[in-house]
């Protein structure tokens, strides 16, 4: 297991246990945990900055609209897939784009 960046906001372990085991490693218990547990998802984007770049690693870009709604329009949100884009290939492509210009 790798330690966790500073930079990576858990959305599966509640703020109050970030200082546990569980949390500070990028290992298969967190991912496990990850899959299993409810979204803590208000609780973690309150700890986004400003100026951010949020990366969505999802199926679909499910959290983009939500993410627009709910940060400010300093942070930059990227997606890495789109349901029903007809060349999702170039969605990538332009999405690392987006996240190199940013």
């Amino acid at each position: 297991p790798k330690q966790r960046s500073a930079r990576w906001i858990s959305s599966s372990i509640p703020e109050a246990a970030w200082g546990s085991p569980l949390a500070q490693l990028s290992s298969s218990a967190y991912h496990v945990n990850n899959l299993l547990s409810p979204v803590l998802f208000q609780e973690a984007i309150a700890h986004i900055p400003d100026n951010a770049i949020t990366l969505e690693i999802a199926p679909y870009c499910l959290l983009q609209a939500i993410l627009r709604r709910s940060l400010p329009p300093t942070v930059t949100n990227i997606g890495l897939h789109k349901r029903d884009h007809s060349n999702n290939l170039a969605f990538l492509l332009s999405s690392i784009g987006k996240l190199y210009v940013a």
